[in-house]
């Protein structure tokens, strides 16, 4: 059983009146004092309050019932020193009370039904009748006394502790309508009522305003003998006219709550039929509680708004989220230190090379036992210095790397008997030497391709792991909004989840998805549907994600060298992202199968590497690295465009491509390039440009086929002048068409133009 303790400060002392003025009401419930206050009682008990100051209030609210005769006051101090004996008995033995508490209330309320049915009614089926239902109300108190010490305003309520709540408010509500009159109890109804509309501020104050208009209700019907549904119907109105005109302040909901009372007394003739003395009295019902509602500091209406939509919220769904991306992202940033091992480790297996001086005293000491050592004039030679000439000519061979007869030294031409020898042996031996040193250099560029490569991939799983580190932020406030406009709309949303950068939602029904991107821009705008799943037959999960200010559109056109059977040109336009698409032209050295390998493998390259958002000069150098390793000749020339959606922004990279173009409606603007293709040096410095695109802008890549067919710039954009960057399909077939007819109606090179025109997101025309 759980203690609840309290401080001996102003806080208790308040809080145990509450529960006496509690008591003390509840003992009006019935007509006869009977002892409704006793399931407060066992509550405060079972909710392990001091069990000296619960029993003594509880003796001392009954003490009001000797008005009516002894036998009620006993019935008040036999229960209360029953059970203080019981929960006094349970505390010394130190053991805790469970579902034996049902027996000990059970006699409780058996000599409530042996008193009051002897002396009181003289009838032992109304207090039994009585009894049962105080019995009841014992266990009901009990949930709601505990609800409200230890979960109220710390999580979301279930259904079960509301009814708990609401019958346990409606009790006292009785007492208290009859014992402080129906004046009074409309008073603090109403105040309650406008509390409850300022700090939930939905529906959930309508419910509030039944349940508070439930005791009204039983009186009255009781009284008349008839069903009474004027106080349910008013109350309601109250609540609605306060959360209708909440928005606009405290002051205009506290008035329009005034004018909904006296319209409804008007309505329902209840001013007419009072005498003019107490018309003004019926006025100061609504006035005085709307007026101290109007009194009432923003900053603790908020407060307690604040503290009940937190907890409120369901937050399980949320927090597991979280959860789940922080683990992920402690697992990213354990794998990012891997590769960065894996970088140290390539690093430190990069030896130094080998030195040239040790390469050649080899290849002398090898030539010399090969050629010299079965020559008859090798002690001659070793006298005369030739050995020393024979060792220039090795150096020289390391550095040319190849020798003739040319390269000899006059000493050694003129006094070695086997020149040819010499040379032949050496040149063997500087072919194995260069293929060695060629290795080496493979295997150094390798593992600094690799080490590059693993740096890369452990500073990209860095930035994930700090982007999913980041906790999806509470925006309880739009996921209201969202589904309030939902259901205006008629769409029936039972979940919704409002982020920075997307909605999520689910809903159950065929929509048009525009019905639900309206309500969805409310909270996120512009906004455009990124996902939609289907979860069931007629329930679907949408997602919706902020829409960039620009979409593209694209054309593609090309044709093969004549007598070749495939285009050594390849191009892709691929989007990376909602907000970034690129695009690219690869143009193979040569034509036919083999070009059209090496392009294809080059914008394959460039594809994955910028679909993985690896960095531009890192995605350059892998390339030009990786084609350089081919034992063929292997050149491409490469156009790339990233574009950004968001801002219009275009990063352009040409690498030993020919010209591009940048169309606008107005004007052309040319992009060269300055730089060598791709595999043929180890380094690649390509040539970088930024541009700002605008709605209608288009930018064009060529391969050197249609440059070829043209025959200048100046022809290319004098043509381009007469065409409309509009279409970008109309704008690539016209260009191509028009190299082929220079041309004579027969490609002499491959020919392929890729064009892209950016416009504002739904302006397409």
């Amino acid at each position: 059983m759980p203690k609840f303790r309290l401080k001996y400060n102003y806080a208790a002392v308040l809080f145990y009146a509450a529960l006496f003025f509690g008591m003390l009401t509840l003992n009006f419930t019935a007509d006869a004092f009977e002892p409704f206050s006793l399931p407060l009682f066992a509550a405060m008990l079972c909710c392990g309050l001091n069990l000296y100051a619960s029993a003594g209030l509880y003796v001392l609210a009954g003490a009001f019932s000797l008005s009516a005769g002894w036998t009620p006051f006993l019935v008040y101090a036999g229960t209360g020193a029953f059970l203080f004996g019981v929960f006094f008995c349970y505390a010394r033995a130190k053991r805790a009370m469970r579902a034996e508490i049902a027996l000990w209330l059970l006699a409780a309320a058996a000599l409530f039904v042996g008193l009051y049915g002897r002396f009181v009614y003289g009838d032992y089926i109304r207090a039994l009748v009585m009894g049962g239902a105080i019995y009841i109300l014992c266990f009901v108190f009990s949930g709601a006394l505990r609800c409200a010490l230890y979960r109220a305003g710390r999580c979301r309520l279930t259904a079960e502790e509301l009814v708990f709540c609401a019958a346990a408010a409606a009790a006292v509500g009785i007492g208290l309508y009859k014992s402080a009159g129906n004046y009074a109890y409309e008073a603090v109804c109403i105040l309650l009522i406008l509390f409850c509309a300022g700090t939930l501020k939905n529906a959930n104050a309508i419910a509030c305003a039944l349940v508070l208009a439930l005791p009204e209700a039983i009186v009255e019907s009781v009284r008349t003998g008839q069903t009474v549904p004027d106080a349910l119907a008013i109350f309601a109105l109250y609540a609605a006219a306060g959360l209708a005109f909440l928005r606009a302040g405290k002051l205009p909901a506290a008035l329009a709550v005034f004018l909904t009372d006296v319209i409804a007394r008007y309505v329902t003739g209840y001013l007419g039929s009072v005498p003019g003395s107490e018309f003004y009295l019926t006025l100061l019902v609504p006035f005085i509680p709307c007026f101290f509602f109007a009194l009432l500091p923003e900053k603790l209406l908020s407060r307690w708004s604040d503290k009940l939509k937190k907890y409120g919220e369901k937050q399980l769904t949320r927090l597991a989220i979280d959860t789940g991306r922080s683990l992920e992202s402690e697992r990213l940033f354990e794998i990012a230190a891997v590769f960065r091992e894996i970088e140290s480790a390539f690093l430190s297996l990069d030896g130094a090379s080998e030195n040239t001086e040790e390469a050649v005293k080899t290849m002398e000491d090898s030539l010399y036992a090969s050629v010299c050592g079965e020559c008859p004039n090798r002690d001659k030679c070793a006298e005369t210095g030739v050995g020393a000439a024979l060792g220039r000519l090795v150096g020289v061979g390391a550095g040319k790397g190849k020798v003739s007869l040319i390269d000899m030294p006059g000493k050694l031409s003129a006094e070695c008997i086997n020149p040819s020898g010499v040379l032949f042996c050496l040149n063997k031996l500087l072919a194995e030497y260069r293929k060695h040193a060629l290795d080496m250099e493979n295997a150094a560029l390798g593992r600094q391709l690799l080490a590059d490569q693993a740096r890369c991939v452990s500073e990209m799983l860095k930035e994930l792991a700090v982007e999913t580190s980041r906790p999806l932020g509470a925006c309880a406030e739009r996921e209201r909004a969202l589904k309030t406009a939902l259901a205006k709309a008629g769409v029936v949303c039972q979940e919704a989840m409002v982020t920075e950068e997307s909605v999520m939602l689910t809903a159950a029904g065929k929509y048009e998805t525009r019905k639900i991107l309206a309500a969805v821009e409310g909270v996120l705008s512009p906004a455009v549907l990124s996902k939609k799943r289907a979860l069931a037959a007629d329930k679907f999960w949408y997602e919706f994600r902020k829409r960039p200010a620009f979409d593209a559109a694209f054309g593609t056109a090309h044709a093969k060298k004549e007598g070749e059977s495939a285009c050594g040109d390849t191009h892709s336009v691929l989007k990376i992202d909602e907000r970034t698409f690129l695009m690219a032209l690869s143009d193979g050295m040569g034509s036919g199968e083999y070009a059209r390998r090496i392009s294809e493998t080059t914008v394959s390259l460039i594809e994955s590497f910028y679909r993985a958002k690896m960095p531009s000069a890192l995605i350059l150098e892998t390339v030009n690295r990786l084609l350089s390793f081919n034992r063929e000749e292997s050149f491409a020339c490469v156009d790339i465009a990233t574009v950004d959606l968001d801002e219009g922004f275009a990063d352009i990279v040409k690498i030993g491509s020919p010209l591009g173009f940048i169309l606008s409606e107005n004007k052309i603007e040319i992009l060269e390039s300055e730089s060598l293709p791709l595999g043929i040096l180890d380094g690649v410095r390509p040539t970088t440009m930024r541009k700002k695109l605008s709605d209608g802008d288009a930018i064009l890549f060529i391969s050197d086929g249609v440059t070829d067919a043209f025959g200048s710039s100046a022809d290319i954009a004098e043509f381009l002048e007469t065409l409309s960057p509009r279409n970008p399909q109309s704008l690539a077939d016209a260009l191509i068409e028009e190299g082929l007819r220079r041309e004579g109606g027969s490609a002499r090179d491959d020919m392929t133009a890729v064009a892209v025109r950016l416009f504002l997101f739904g302006q397409n025309s």
